[in-house]
């Protein structure tokens, strides 16, 4: 059966996203058929558009990589999966044995690439180590796009390289989707002293009453050299949600002497280089990434539910009250560019 599937497609970089009628290809084996519910749109599609991950060699292509849908089809040798399963679609994948063979869409006999994962679009073909069984104590499937990206990237970071205590000091820079999911994983931990800084005003008044946090608003150069020079090597950890080579060189001295450890989540430009005193890395300052201790792999997913449901109320107030259609991702980018919205929501 063929069914008309509306899509996402990045054509050309710098350029308004399109939308294609995709042809569903037959399922290979270790793939599902998953007819979409909800997915987002995080920071790395912008990067995606904009180049700034470098020059794109897969165009055209579908998009996303979060979301949540429904299985419809499996192939062969899908187990542990069934149809009509609740699952959250991601990119970072679980760790199996097993190979799968590439697959691509096809529209009026033009081939539109894909990666295995997408979610910008009404039916999409996952291989099934990159979905994930919704437990059926979560009932929030809007809320739970956050565990495609945000939320696991986040958690990663703090559970598995980190490794911080309640009473660790720490600082969030950029609280985007990844900023506040950050934060959410340290409030589970229930952690007592964060901090969080954003050059942007609207997103630091999305939670109200977070009592273990500090919100700052710094922005220009002088509210940030004051920052940095009241807040000189207090902290056991920073987590960079920013990408941004400027602040990340600034702040890497509030690190704590012989403890403190600098995690890298927001993405910089491709191919960017930073520079930072080598005498803090002598006084035992570490500067690492969100993905140590195993690489890019799901390996907490329930841990992640469980931090969705603890921080649900929370999550419900960081992301839009409005769904966007396929039809309006154009608008769903620009005002997430303009700061309007947290993170896009399409709703299928």
């Amino acid at each position: 059966m063929i069914f008309k599937n509306q899509a996402v497609v990045l054509t050309k970089q710098k350029k308004k996203l399109s939308l294609y009628n995709l042809e569903i290809p037959k399922l290979s084996e270790g793939y599902v058929l998953v007819k979409m519910k909800y997915s987002a749109i995080c920071h790395t599609q912008l990067n995606e558009i904009n180049g700034i991950l470098g020059k794109d060699k897969f165009l055209p292509h579908c998009i996303g990589h979060e979301g949540v849908g429904e299985i419809i089809k499996k192939g062969k040798n899908v187990k542990n999966f069934n149809i009509g399963d609740t699952v959250v679609v991601s990119w970072i994948k679980k760790k199996v044995s097993k190979k799968y063979n590439p697959i691509a869409f096809n529209s009026n006999r033009k081939k539109i690439n894909t990666g295995g994962c997408n979610t910008l679009l009404k039916y999409t073909v996952v291989s099934d180590n990159r979905i994930f069984k919704i437990n059926k104590k979560n009932k929030f499937l809007r809320e739970s796009i956050l565990l495609g990206c945000a939320l696991p990237t986040a958690s990663n970071a703090i559970l598995n390289v980190a490794k911080i205590k309640k009473n660790s000091k720490v600082l969030i820079m950029g609280m985007g989707g990844l900023g506040y999911s950050s934060l959410f994983v340290l409030n589970y931990l229930k952690c007592k002293d964060i901090v969080c800084i954003d050059s942007n005003s609207r997103r630091l008044k999305l939670i109200k009453n977070q009592k273990n946090c500090k919100f700052v608003h710094l922005e220009g150069q002088h509210k940030l050299d004051i920052f940095i020079e009241n807040n000189f090597e207090k902290f056991d950890l920073i987590i960079d949600c920013t990408g941004s080579k400027k602040l990340i060189e600034k702040t890497f001295s509030l690190c704590k002497k012989f403890i403190g450890k600098f995690i890298l989540i927001g993405n910089t430009k491709i191919n960017e280089k930073i520079s930072i005193n080598a005498w803090d890395v002598i006084f035992g300052k570490t500067l690492t990434g969100a993905w140590g201790y195993g690489g890019t792999v799901m390996n907490n997913f329930e841990i992640n539910q469980k931090i969705l449901i603890d921080q649900i109320k929370n999550i419900k107030q960081i992301l839009p009250k409005k769904n966007y259609q396929i039809s309006q991702i154009n608008n769903a980018i620009n005002d997430f560019i303009r700061g309007k919205v947290l993170r896009p929501i399409i709703k299928f």
